[in-house]
């Protein structure tokens, strides 16, 4: 579906938070090596649960501020707000306070460089100097500040000193933030991306979930249809659609550009609209029988 009709989407992760490049109130809990002027060798990360008790699934949205995540609890967000913010590994709190923009917020040194943030909290159950065990209950997940959107979730954000100060800088882009690893798994590459019911203390090295969408770019309206090269049903927008997963079809071809690949998607007009096929040719960019997303990640098949 056309980003035109961005009302289908959760409205809670739609904002971007505003620079908050705030420095550690404590000394590093551990050293690395600096390898050369302003910058440090990156050392291993640490095995990093999801910051939840473990038994429970959870949404993550990558939305327009990739590597961060927001996190809602699966299958509906009941009972996101308020539910326990756990450390996703063992160290040390340096920051715990109320931001006036990221609400509620704390800040883990795991060691090594490496620092997890969270914020939005409804309550902070650890101060400053705090040392806590992986899997310790730290807080609870809320809505505080103008940020959240006044919408439950945990916004969460893995970094790494990359400049060896002893702090790590979080909530915009330009910080220290890095691609998230929860449990061996990776997440939040790329901006929009959607990953349903991931455990909060997973399997160590099971590949990442696919994206639940996938964001395309269409150079002109493609008809929509029930099946590849089935029943025209109605039509797909130009513009940044989102589409589901791929299947293999008939050929459509104009020119020397063609393509086998049709794509599952929301139609932006027709009945019925949803779940129906656009061809891959109109996709703005990959060339000839090739299905990726903007980011240049196949799109997986249906």
């Amino acid at each position: 579906m056309s980003a035109l009709s961005i009302l289908r989407r959760p409205a809670f992760g739609r904002s971007i938070l505003l620079a908050l490049t705030l420095a550690a109130a404590a000394a590093p809990l551990a050293t690395h090596t600096a390898a050369s002027a302003g910058t440090v060798t990156m050392t291993a990360r640490p095995d990093f649960q999801l910051p939840f008790p473990c038994g429970q699934q959870w949404r993550l949205d990558t939305w327009a501020h990739s590597p961060a995540l927001d996190m809602v609890k699966e299958p509906n967000q009941v009972g996101t707000e308020g539910a326990p913010f756990v450390a996703a590994a063992a160290g040390r709190v340096v920051q715990s306070f109320f931001h006036s923009n990221a609400g509620n917020m704390i800040q883990i040194d795991h060691g090594g460089g490496w620092f997890t943030t969270g914020i939005h909290l409804q309550s902070r159950a650890v101060g400053v100097g705090a040392v806590v065990s992986k899997g310790q209950v730290i807080g609870a997940v809320g809505r505080t500040g103008p940020t959240s959107n006044n919408h439950p979730h945990l916004h969460f954000e893995q970094a790494f000193d990359a400049n060896g100060n002893g702090t790590a800088t979080w909530g915009a882009a330009g910080t220290e933030r890095v691609t998230s690893v929860f449990n061996g798994a990776t997440y939040g590459t790329a901006n929009n991306q959607t990953f349903r019911n991931v455990n909060s203390c997973g399997g160590g090295t099971q590949p990442p979930p696919a994206p639940a969408k996938y964001y395309v770019d269409t150079f002109a309206a493609a008809p929509g249809y029930s099946s590849p090269g089935g029943t025209r049903t109605g039509t797909l927008n130009a513009g940044t659609n989102y589409v589901y997963c791929k299947v293999w079809g008939p050929n459509v071809q104009v020119g020397s550009a063609y393509n086998h690949w049709w794509l599952k998607t929301d139609l932006d007009s027709g009945s019925p609209w949803q779940n129906q096929y656009v061809s891959a040719y109109y996709l703005s960019r990959w060339g000839n029988d090739e299905a990726k997303d903007n980011n240049g990640v196949v799109i997986r098949d249906c």
